[in-house]
């Protein structure tokens, strides 16, 4: 009896490409989905060229195929498709029988398991992914990179082949594909180009598949049948099947055949009427095509005479012209790499693709480009890159997935922070001007939504600060007069959409530009923000009609769109006190005075009004308008204290009351299983219309989930947090779409505020104009290593504390920062403590904090990767 254990299909992975190139997904199936690079479909959907999908799973796939010593042959599919198999023509031809895959962005780590194949194999599939470098992080292509391990006593023949459609112009009714095979340096890439094309269409370019490893031999150019068994002739012997995989599964290797281009049909050709070095030269010409190849060499091996009769060349033209007058498609190529392995020995094989794809026209009919066309001509460039920079590309992004995914978080939250990043790659644009930002949902909405920006945007001020500072930049621009800020781009960054009467993105717009600048020093930055944070913060501080610091009035619309708020609520007057509390920061560093004390006496007041009017004792209130008090428990209730936490600017309320806040909204709004909800009525309290029932309300939206579990881990609720962290996790995993989270569409941009997690357990916080750097991790004991990034630097910091000593280091993997005191409140046991950088001691003045040390350094130091931290007490 045939007993089945089926499990969901999951339908999301690890998006391949660079920031804002447009994307492929790998997926645990081992095939390749989602093909959004040819500035069309989901990735661009109002593009004014034709829609749909130019290549699908099956159109870029890999086979291995292993010969003992024994001359036994086994060929597989490095996928998990029904569809890739032929059981008529090609039984042989398999998918492996299992495959383990595993998700740290930007790698995809794939083991493919098959009882049947005597060598271990697994692929590492990534892109390179490089923190402060958006340059080489928006490079369009990635790798796939094979490791090869005999397992047996006795030597193997291991077999790599690769196979991909081209799908230039692939929308375009008279273009001539063309495949060319270029040599770089000790690889081989077949540029996948076609004539005929149009000069300004979205498909209008070229891509390119690139190998590299032992052995390196190729086809060109084929049709999609040529491999899958659908040439069929009848050659007066029978039916006969053409395909190439009988070469590669009987010599392990490609003819090396070298047609650019599709046979052209020969009307009324008689082979006999040629002279015998004219038939030889259209022979050889011939038989760069794979299916007559393929013919050719099966009939030469019944008898050599047969190939050499003029009969047969008519034959093969005759086929030739069958192949140019169906419809399979031309322009496949495959690349193969055959090793010679001894006994338990291990090999590599890396394949490279890239593409080029320069005309992203947008909704508007404009041509706004690339990115990437600063850096490449073609995509020839863009393998050419990959294959020479491979070694370095490659241990930049295992440093950067290893260091969160072998540091002290726990899994689900290290799942949580990398999984989330795969919207850098899957949802942004990245003009060739330079504009940038991040659909809000995947081709929903609009791009750099502010009110999602202030969530999301974290991990790219941590790790491309450009990137973040130029979406900042781009949307000032679009700031009304009266002072509102705009909600998002649309339908491209030319113009925005009339969501001003958002009352929270104000805020938030303040607290952003200060985070940025903060962690980031950028006075040009803050000088270029600083006329649009005043119109903002004068625009919110006109919502105050009774005068106690609060907003009141015009306070329905919000980023909770389908639920309107009414009078003072506590979300939109949290935001209203962080931004307060950040602009007299930022008044501070503008030296404007007058702003920083109007601003500072403002923010006293509200925050006295903030617990007087919204606290009932256990947690604060929805809002309150006049007698009118809504006491649905709201988990976003503080957002501007989550938000000022994370950047390390201290609490905006009472920390007593902002941790039994948070335990009201655990109790009344988590359930294992179901998630965090937005908002609930506790036992007793009076429903209101707006609220009750509410959609939104009672959503477990992921970005807000995360938000609420980081301020959870920071005033030391750590299980409640990590349990929110653990939900996320089983919900989305259980669901087949742990790569995609969803609110208003799919692979939402808020959801990146997992991030934040990272800052709370690392309790990692940096000021760069003070150059004030602080650890003080949520989970320290015995021994801890947490990374950190900042947006001008990153790397790692360790610490420990135990009988065996108490130590504490700090790694710069790259960039550079400027400390004047680091801040150790959770390295205990204070006594005296030596400080060294660079390996040699320096002089600093140390003091006790919180049980902990501060360390105020004599002189700067200059921290990079060449110089350390250790400080022992």
């Amino acid at each position: 009896m045939a007993e089945i254990y089926q499990r969901i299909q999951h339908n999301s992975g690890i998006p391949l490409g660079g920031i804002g190139t447009g994307s492929v997904e790998i997926r645990p199936d081992g095939l390749f989905h989602e093909w959004h690079i040819f500035n069309v479909g989901q990735w661009n959907p109002g593009s004014p060229c034709a829609c749909g999908e130019a290549m699908g799973p099956e159109d870029l796939v890999f086979m291995v195929r292993t010969k003992d010593a024994a001359g036994q042959i086994v060929v597989r599919y490095l996928a998990l498709r029904e569809q890739l198999h032929d059981l008529y023509n090609l039984a042989w031809a398999r998918c492996v029988a299992a495959i383990r895959f595993r998700g740290t962005f930007p790698v995809a780590g794939l083991v493919y398991e098959d009882p049947t194949l005597p060598v271990e194999i697994a692929a590492e599939v990534f892109s390179p992914f490089v923190p402060l470098d958006s340059r080489t992080s928006g490079t369009p292509g990635f790798y796939v990179s094979f490791t090869v391990r005999n397992t047996t006593d006795s030597p193997l023949e291991v077999s790599i082949m690769g196979l991909m459609k081209n799908a230039a112009g692939w929308d375009q009714e008279k273009r001539t594909p063309r495949n060319k095979l270029e040599s770089i340096d000790d690889a081989l890439a077949v540029v996948m180009s076609a004539d005929k094309l149009k000069k300004n269409h979205c498909s209008t370019g070229d891509m390119s598949l690139a190998c590299r490893g032992p052995e390196v031999t190729h086809i060109t150019g084929s049709f999609y049948q040529d491999h899958r068994a659908g040439n069929r002739i009848v050659d007066g012997a029978g039916l006969k099947v053409l395909t190439f995989l009988h070469e590669f599964r009987d010599d392990g290797k490609l003819p090396n055949l070298n047609a650019e281009t599709a046979p052209q049909p020969r009307k009324g050709f008689d082979a006999s009427k040629l002279t015998p070095s004219e038939r030889r030269k259209l022979m050889e010409e011939l038989l760069n095509y794979p299916a007559l190849y393929d013919h050719y060499r099966r009939t030469a091996l019944i008898d050599p005479t047969l190939v050499e009769d003029p009969s047969f060349l008519d034959q093969l033209v005759q086929i030739a012209a069958s192949l140019a007058e169906s419809k399979s498609e031309w322009g496949w190529a495959a690349l193969c790499s055959r090793m010679q392995m001894q006994p338990q020995s291990s090999s590599e094989t890396l394949f490279a693709v890239g593409w080029f794809f320069p005309n992203h026209i947008s909704p508007t009919g404009r041509n706004i480009g690339h990115m990437y066309e600063h850096w490449f001509g073609g995509s020839k460039d863009v393998v050419g890159f990959l294959i020479r920079d491979f070694g370095e590309l490659r241990e930049k992004a295992a440093d950067f997935a290893d260091s969160i995914h072998c540091s002290s978080l726990p899994d689900e939250v290290a799942d949580a922070v990398t999984g989330q990043l795969t919207t850098l790659t899957k949802c942004t644009w990245w003009t060739k001007a330079g504009h940038f930002g991040v659909w809000e949902g995947y081709g929903c909405c609009g791009f750099h939504t502010t009110d999602i920006t202030y969530q999301g945007s974290f991990p790219i001020i941590s790790l491309f600060p450009d990137l973040q500072k130029a979406q900042m930049r781009r949307g000032a621009e679009f700031q009304r007069e009266d002072g509102r800020v705009h909600h998002f781009f649309t339908p491209d960054f030319s113009a925005v959409d009339d969501g001003f009467d958002r009352v929270d993105m104000n805020p938030q717009f303040v607290m952003l530009a200060a985070r940025d600048y903060l962690w980031t020093g950028d006075r040009a930055y803050l000088e270029n923000l600083w006329p649009h944070i005043i119109r903002a913060m004068d625009n919110t501080a006109r919502l105050d009609t009774d005068g106690d610091g609060l907003p009141d009035a015009d306070t329905r619309r919000n980023t909770y769109d389908a639920w309107d708020f009414t009078g003072c609520p506590s979300y939109i007057s949290s935001l209203w006190l962080g931004a307060l509390k950040a602009a007299v920061r930022l008044a501070g560093e503008m030296g404007d005075a007058p702003r920083a004390a109007q601003w500072e006496a403002l923010y006293r007041k509200g925050v006295a009004s903030f617990d007087s009017k919204l606290w009932n004792g256990e947690y604060y209130v929805l809002w309150r308008d006049g007698t009118e008090t809504d006491e649905c428990c709201m988990s976003d209730q503080m957002s501007g204290d989550w938000f000022c936490s994370t950047c390390g600017w201290g609490p905006i309320l009472q920390p007593d009351r902002i941790k039994k806040a948070l335990q009201a909204v655990v109790r009344y709004n988590f359930r294992e299983g179901e998630g965090l909800v937005n908002a609930s009525y506790p036992p007793g309290k009076k429903r209101r219309r707006a609220a009750s029932g509410n959609m939104q309300a009672e959503a477990p939206w992921t970005g807000i989930e995360y938000t609420v579990a980081s301020l959870l881990i920071d005033y030391g609720l750590i299980p409640d947090g990590l349990a929110i962290v653990r939900d996320i996790h089983n919900r989305y995993m259980q669901a087949g779409r742990f790569w995609s989270h969803v609110e208003c569409g799919s692979h939402y941009y808020r959801a990146m505020s997992s991030w934040t997690l990272l800052v709370a357990l690392s309790g990692f916080r940096w000021d760069q104009p003070t150059g004030t750097l602080t650890f003080a991790p949520a989970i320290a004991e015995p021994v801890c290593e947490y990374p950190f990034f900042c947006g001008i630097a990153w790397g790692n910091y360790y610490q420990q504390n135990s009988l065996g000593g108490r130590t504490a280091a700090i790694e710069i993997a790259d960039g550079e920062l400027t400390v004047r005191t680091i801040r150790l409140p959770r390295l205990t046991g204070f006594e005296q403590a030596a400080v060294a950088v660079g390996g040699e001691e320096v002089a600093c003045r140390i003091q006790k904090l919180d049980g902990g040390i501060s360390i105020a350094f004599a002189e700067p130091a200059m921290l990079s990767p060449a110089s350390a931290v250790l400080i022992t007490v």
